[in-house]
């Protein structure tokens, strides 16, 4: 777990933040960090939104980095929705729309379709594409099938019902490699 993840649980528990879907995720879905990327959920609450500032400046001090948010996004849903210039002041951010990709997933408040999952599956295809199964040794298959699953966006996998189609191709590609 990263510092800020660290940083965020802990005002959690100390209750000065709330994660979003509590009834799916034990204590609410506060974070989400794949490398350098990150997206931070937060319940509606214009004093968790202060805490949130403070604990990012905090993050800011304690590790010398500097969080851009003239680069980050702001989406507010439901009745954040009508605060959401408030929000967009208080971090100083440019407000979002959906739908947006984020790790080449479109993300979006209705369940994802197989041609949202298009780019994703090109992505797979076109690195495995180049491989001949039959001439690469069985570890070598697996180096490479474990390569190219953990280069995908997994989170997305586990968040988002992947399609049938989708899984379809998927097994096609495990199929040629055994």
């Amino acid at each position: 777990m990263g510092t800020l993840a660290i940083l965020i649980h802990r005002a959690k528990d100390a209750w000065q933040i709330r994660g979003v879907i509590p009834r799916l995720v034990d204590d609410g879905l506060s974070i989400l960090q794949y490398a350098d990327d990150t997206v931070i959920f937060l319940d509606h609450d214009l004093e968790q939104a202060k805490n949130l500032k403070l604990l990012l400046w905090v993050f800011e001090q304690l590790l010398g980095l500097k969080i851009n948010f003239y680069k980050s996004e702001l989406f507010c849903f439901g009745q954040a929705k009508q605060e959401e210039e408030s929000y967009s002041l208080l971090f100083r951010c440019k407000l979002g729309s959906l739908p947006f990709r984020y790790l080449g997933i479109p993300i979006h408040f209705r369940k994802l379709s197989n041609n949202d999952w298009k780019a994703a599956e090109d992505r797979f295809e076109k690195r495995l594409s180049g491989w001949k199964g039959k001439l690469i040794s069985v570890g070598g298959r697996l180096v490479l099938i474990n390569f190219v699953l953990s280069s995908l966006p997994m989170c997305f996998v586990i968040l988002f019902e992947v399609p049938h189609g989708v899984l379809r191709k998927i097994e096609y590609y495990r199929s040629r490699f055994y």
